[in-house]
C-alpha cells in the first residue's frame, strides 16, 4: 500500500490507514509505505516548485519502489495518493516488478490541474477530456502560473507515456458521479470500479429528542462552502432555533472566523471547536441532530457522510456531484442548491422543527450505512477488484506491453 500523506491530515489519509487495518484483520499481508511532502512554507516557494516539477516522474521513488518490490515480491501494489513526492513513476516500477497495480482515485488529479474541477467558486470542466493547458492560464493550482505548469506537466507527460493504460490494472472510483467523470476523461471503463470508502461500525445512536445541534466537521477550505453556511445561519436567524458546531482546521480558518464576527455570530449559536480526534467526532455525532456539508465542488466521498450515517445521523448537503449520489433527498437527508443561502436555511429549519423527520431520516441513514459502507462489505468489494487486477496482470505480462514500454521505463528510471 503506497500513500503520499498530506501535511494536514485529511480524509484520504484516514481511508488509506483504514484499508490497511481492514486487510490485515482478514489475514492479508500488507506492507505499508508512506511519504509526505515535507517541503514547508519556510523552505520557500522555490523548494516547493522543485518538488512539484519532479512530481511528473521521480527517479528516487521509482528506485525505492523497485527495491521494495524486489524485497517483498507483492502480488498487489495499491496506490492511494501519489502527489507530489511519489509520482506516477511508482506505477511503472511496480508493474515492471511483476505486481498488479491498483489506483484509488480520491480526487480528479489525473484530469484537472487543481484536482477539483473548480474555478472561481464554480464548477469548471473546461479541461475534461482535453489538454489541461487552461489550468496554467487560469493559475488553477495555488494561484500560481509556475505551480500550475508543474501539475499540467505531470498530467501531460503521463498521458504521453500512456502511464495509466500501461501500468495500472484497475482503478477505483468512489461514487457513480466520479466514475462518469473519469470515463469522460479517458480512464478505461473496463478497468474502473466503483467502491466507496467505509468506516468501522460504532453502532446506531439514539437521537436525543432535545438536540438542536447541527455540526459541520472536516477541512476548513473555500471549496467546502462554509461561507454559504455562515451566511445562511445569520440570515435565517438560526441561532434562535439551534446551535451550529464547526469542527476542523484548514486554510480558510481565519477568513471564516472573521466572517462570523462580521455577521455577529457567536456562542452558543455558533461555536468553532477546532480539529477533533475521530473518537471526539463520534462522541459529538451522538449529540447532534444532523450534519451539514455545503460544498461547492464535486467532492470524492467525504468521511463525514459515512461516519454520520453510521451513527444514525442524516446529512444536509449541496445537490452537486457525488453528494447527490450519497444523500437521497427526503430519505437519508436533505439537499439544496449549492450556494443558495435561503434554500439551505429552509432545509436546516425543517430538520430542527420536525422531530419525526429527523428520526426517520436518521434511521434510513443507518440502513444505508449497513448496506453500503461497512468494513465487511468493503472487504468483499476490494478483494473482487484485487482478483480482477491479478487476472489482468497475468494476461498482460511485461513482454506483451507496447514495443516501447520497457525502453520508456528504463529511460524514465534515469530521469
Amino acid at each position: 500500500m503506497l500513500h503520499n500523506r498530506y501535511r494536514q491530515p485529511g480524509g484520504e489519509d484516514a481511508v488509506a490507514e483504514a484499508e490497511v487495518q481492514m486487510l490485515r484483520s482478514h489475514g492479508v499481508d500488507v506492507i505499508e509505505e508512506t511519504s509526505i511532502n515535507d517541503v514547508t512554507e519556510q523552505d520557500g516557494a522555490l523548494a516547493t516548485l522543485r518538488l512539484a516539477w519532479s512530481s511528473s516522474w521521480s527517479r528516487k521513488s521509482y528506485q525505492h519502489v523497485s527495491q521494495l518490490c524486489t524485497e517483498y515480491r507483492p502480488d498487489i501494489v495499491h496506490v492511494h495518493n501519489f502527489w507530489m513526492r511519489l509520482s506516477p513513476a511508482i506505477h511503472a516500477a511496480s508493474w515492471r516488478a511483476g505486481a498488479a497495480t491498483v489506483q484509488t482515485l480520491h480526487n480528479f488529479r489525473l484530469l484537472c490541474t487543481n484536482a477539483m474541477f473548480l474555478r472561481n467558486g464554480v464548477v469548471c470542466e473546461d479541461c475534461l477530456g482535453k489538454s489541461p493547458w487552461r489550468g496554467i492560464v487560469h493559475r488553477c493550482y495555488r494561484d500560481s502560473y509556475a505551480a500550475s505548469a508543474a501539475v499540467v506537466n505531470m498530467i501531460a507527460q503521463n498521458r504521453r507515456r500512456n502511464t495509466w493504460d500501461r501500468y495500472v490494472a484497475a482503478f477505483i472510483a468512489l461514487t457513480p458521479h466520479s466514475y462518469s467523470r473519469f470515463v469522460a476523461g479517458g480512464i478505461p471503463a473496463n478497468r474502473l470500479f466503483i467502491k466507496p470508502n467505509f468506516v468501522a461500525d460504532p453502532g446506531r445512536s439514539e437521537l436525543p429528542s432535545s438536540s438542536r445541534k447541527i455540526m459541520y466537521f472536516g477541512r476548513l477550505a473555500h471549496e467546502k462552502g462554509l461561507e454559504t453556511l455562515l451566511r445562511s445561519w445569520a440570515q435565517e436567524k438560526m441561532s434562535e432555533r439551534g446551535q451550529l458546531i464547526i469542527a476542523g482546521d484548514g486554510p480558510a480558518k481565519d477568513q471564516l472566523h472573521n466572517l462570523a464576527r462580521s455577521l455577529d455570530l457567536r456562542p452558543p449559536g455558533l461555536t468553532f471547536i477546532g480539529l477533533q480526534t475521530r473518537t471526539e467526532i463520534s462522541h459529538l455525532l451522538g449529540q447532534v441532530r444532523c450534519i451539514v456539508l455545503p460544498s461547492i465542488w464535486y467532492e470524492g466521498l467525504p468521511v463525514s457522510i459515512t461516519e454520520a450515517f453510521a451513527r444514525s445521523r442524516s446529512a444536509v448537503v449541496s445537490r452537486i456531484g457525488a453528494l447527490a449520489d450519497l444523500v437521497d433527498n427526503g430519505r437519508t437527508g436533505l439537499t439544496f442548491t449549492p450556494g443558495d443561502v435561503a434554500e439551505l436555511g429552509r432545509a436546516l429549519k425543517m430538520v430542527l422543527a420536525d422531530d419525526q423527520l429527523a428520526d426517520r431520516m436518521g434511521e434510513a441513514a443507518r440502513s444505508e450505512f449497513l448496506q453500503k459502507y461497512t468494513a465487511p462489505r468493503n472487504f468483499e468489494q476490494l478483494m473482487h477488484i484485487y482478483h480482477f487486477a491479478l487476472d489482468f496482470r497475468l494476461a498482460h505480462p511485461t513482454s506483451s506491453m507496447p514495443a516501447n514500454g520497457d525502453r520508456d521505463i528504463a529511460a524514465a528510471a534515469q530521469i
